[in-house]
């Protein structure tokens, strides 16, 4: 029987922040108070695995099977004190003025029963099938539980008689595929079917009073239907290595369609919700690709080195909403301060889409528009009866591009001479849009502060020759409005990881250390040491500001990942 596993783990947030009040500059809202923060969780995971499995050769037939149970229980608690001192002195929170203190507990569980079978013939044909059962607390009530089959086939064309005498290919193979696999839910809270109750927070009138006391409210809408995202994928795949293994080359098709897609989705504001904004499974998608390997493997003499190169062609689409729903907007919730939604999802696009106006240059002149001059030109392509109508608005509005790569590519060298080793791993992607939202803030001049040097090289009637619109109060025309102005191009080639390595031989160890030291290497390694990118943000690589707001490519200031070097040795005793 297994024994389950117990792991917990912790962290600890402690932040100080000091009165300060330099000529009227304070820290927050006071600078008679310092402020006190001290955050602690702990989590707890409790993981049970029990597997059985069978193994049998029936003259030329092989067959295994794998029967396995698995719980999985996590517990969270989160506790969160926060108060003011009188005195840089005092850093704890005793005694602290307004305290608040505020502990939430968590906890989900996955049961997980899986059988899989194996069978091949001659060990050139073979079969493979599984299914399994999963039951995830987070979903509603009555859909918790979901099941995932699949199964896959290979021909080893290589070990077939008519390949005996041959001797190019060491390795040739057919196979392909086909499962269901479903969405690991926990990333969308324990609950998130479940919405709260938010005590005194609204206000009511009452006795002829406004506000006469306080009430509790239901701020968002649940979701009791909510349930498994489930993602079908068929591929089809050809495995080959020629000369003796020294060239390899791997080719597979896929085709990955996801339904159930969970999305947020606004619902009217007639509703009464003070967020409108509800996770539902609304429809479904497709992915459909290519995904090559290729690699070369040489020697001569004591140099060994070894070259491998990647790349994945995808092409997205989604395929249907929810019933009713068209299309949806989002990230208009902190994009541009003009409620212009910077990304748009509908049937028939790829998903989450950039959204918005084509800019084609600055009018330079007050005869070329009515507004005054500086301002960008924005495209007219359509108005309410398809046509362009000379007016700006709502229907000019277009897809933009996608933060989809249309190829994400990678290549290793390895290189081994005498005890030296030298790694090099690129990686990067191309054809994909970034939406600098950054930029909105900094040169958009949708505030009086903050702003960046390019807002210094604004349009003037002195300085025409220039990107940036003029400057002026309240943006009549919109200029920083969801536009080609800030999208950029997001493609980039990265240098991930170098490292460099000796090791010393075992003979000389054996020698020096009388056998004790088994390996001893020395090392220096470095990762994003170097990018290459037309992208002027902080890091080509944006993700995802929030769980299912479609605003995947969107950069809000994203804090890019760092370089680092790193200089270490590897030691392995007897």
């Amino acid at each position: 029987p297994a024994v389950p596993i117990s792991v917990q783990r912790g962290h600890l947030f402690y932040r100080f922040q000091p009165i300060f009040n330099d000529n009227g500059t304070i820290n927050g809202s006071s600078a008679t108070q310092a402020t006190i923060t001290n955050n602690r969780g702990l989590s707890t995971v409790l993981l049970f695995t029990e597997q059985l499995t069978f193994d049998k050769r029936f003259g030329e037939h092989h067959v295994t099977a794998t029967a396995v149970f698995e719980s999985q229980q996590q517990k969270t608690k989160q506790e969160n004190g926060t108060g003011n001192q009188p005195s840089n002195d005092l850093r704890v929170l005793n005694n602290a003025l307004n305290q608040s203190v505020s502990t939430t507990v968590g906890e989900n569980f996955l049961v997980s029963v899986l059988g899989r079978v194996n069978y091949d013939f001659q060990g050139k044909y073979i079969l493979s099938a599984a299914i399994r059962r999963d039951g995830l607390s987070v979903w509603a009530p009555g859909k918790k539980w979901g099941n995932f089959p699949s199964a896959s086939i290979g021909w080893k064309i290589d070990q077939e008689r008519f390949m005996e005498n041959q001797k190019l290919f060491s390795q040739l193979k057919l196979r392909g595929g086909y499962g269901i696999t479903g969405i690991n839910g926990v990333l969308l809270g324990n609950t998130p079917w479940l919405v709260n109750v938010s005590a005194n927070s609204s206000s009511y009138p009452y006795n002829n009073l406004n506000p006469g006391g306080l009430g509790s409210a239901i701020n968002q809408l649940g979701n009791r239907d909510l349930e498994w995202e489930t993602t079908k994928q068929y591929n089809i795949g050809l495995d080959l290595a020629i000369l003796n293994n020294k060239i390899t080359f791997t080719a597979d098709y896929f085709n990955r369609q996801t339904d159930n897609l969970i999305l947020g989705v606004t619902v009217p504001p007639s509703f009464g919700y003070i967020n409108n904004n509800v996770i539902k499974n609304v429809g479904s998608m497709r992915n459909t690709g290519w995904e090559f390997v290729a690699g070369y493997n040489g020697q001569a003499g004591d140099f060994q080195w070894n070259v491998s190169a990647n790349a994945t062609f995808i092409k997205n689409k989604v395929l249907k909403l929810a019933e009713g729903l068209n299309n949806i907007e989002a990230g208009a919730d902190a994009a541009d301060f003009g409620g212009w939604a910077v990304t748009n999802t509908k049937p028939g696009e790829s998903i989450q889409y950039f959204y918005g106006f084509i800019v084609d240059g600055i009018f330079q002149s007050a005869a070329e528009v009515a507004s005054s001059p500086g301002d960008l030109k924005f495209r007219d392509i359509s108005g309410p009866n398809g046509k362009p109508d000379g007016i700006i608005d709502t229907y000019d509005r277009t897809n933009l591009g996608s933060y989809l790569p249309k190829v994400s590519y990678g290549f290793n060298i390895s290189l081994d001479y005498k005890g030296f080793d030298l790694g090099i791993f690129f990686q990067g992607v191309g054809g994909n849009k970034i939406y600098n939202d950054t930029r909105v803030i900094t040169e958009g001049m949708v505030r009086f502060f903050n702003a960046g040097t390019q807002v210094l090289n604004a349009w003037t009637p002195t300085n025409t020759n220039t990107d940036i619109p003029r400057a002026i109060s309240n943006d009549p025309n919109g200029n920083a409005r969801t536009s080609t102005r800030f999208l950029e191009n997001g493609s980039y080639l990265r240098l991930k990881n170098l490292s460099l390595g000796y090791n010393i031989s075992s003979a000389k160890l054996a020698s020096w250390t009388k056998g004790n030291v088994s390996s001893f290497r020395v090392y220096v390694s470095g990762q994003n040491l170097l990018t290459i990118t037309d992208y002027t943000g902080y890091d080509p690589e944006v993700g995802n500001r929030t769980t299912n707001s479609l605003t995947n490519g969107i950069d809000w200031a994203i804090y890019p990942q760092p370089k680092t070097v790193q200089v270490g040795v590897q030691v392995n005793f007897r």
